[in-house]
């Protein structure tokens, strides 16, 4: 629901959004010309969104190595249609024509969105299963976290992406992760016995 007020209030040019997108952009931009700037030189070439889906397409073998095979599948797919739902929202919210057909951005920015997605893959299917200490488990979500931030702050630099798109990038992730964890958590046992595989789920 916010992201969908989030999209509806980019459309309609809300000042408010502007007014929070500019500063946060200065503030970004000063962060990157400070000597702090170093810790967001790796994220310029991992924001792309190519990087992006060749670590999605890495996790999702590794899932298969671990014998999570509809698992494998399942990561594949959703990201795949993580990406087709993330153009399809863009195009119905912010497209328009004048005089030719214009598409006003990207929302949610699919880069961002698809590392979200990642993310929170990782984190619910690896990190809450690792046999660690409950403090060492929080401190790898807070760095997850602040390596999403690096990526948000990258994009924001080299492709002037608002900080409104890249909130709304991280609840769409969120949702759809938790969406599509949900229909796995029911389907993954029909889903292996109709195509006929083993392995965990």
């Amino acid at each position: 629901m916010i992201f969908i007020i989030l999209s509806g209030m980019l459309r309609f040019n809300s000042s408010l959004l502007n007014l929070l997108d500019a500063v946060g952009a200065i503030a970004i931009q000063t962060l990157a010309n400070s000597k702090l700037g170093f810790l967001i030189v790796p994220a310029y070439l991992l924001k792309n969104f190519w990087m992006a889906w060749l670590l999605t397409i890495v996790w999702a073998a590794f899932l298969r190595a671990l014998d999570f095979k509809v698992g494998f599948w399942w990561s594949l797919a959703c990201s795949s249609i993580l990406i087709i739902m993330c153009w399809a929202w863009s195009i119905l919210t912010f497209f328009y024509w004048d005089e030719g057909p214009v598409l006003l951005q990207m929302m949610p920015a699919l880069s961002n969105a698809l590392w979200a997605f990642l993310l929170f893959q990782i984190q619910q299917v690896l990190i809450v299963r690792l046999p660690l200490a409950h403090w060492v488990k929080t401190t790898l979500a807070g760095i997850m976290i602040f390596f999403w931030l690096i990526l948000a702050a990258a994009s924001i630099v080299d492709y002037d992406v608002s900080v409104t798109t890249l909130i709304g990038s991280a609840l769409f992730g969120y949702w759809f992760f938790r969406t599509s964890a949900g229909v796995y958590c029911r389907q993954a046992k029909h889903w292996q016995q109709f195509f006929g595989v083993d392995g965990k789920i």
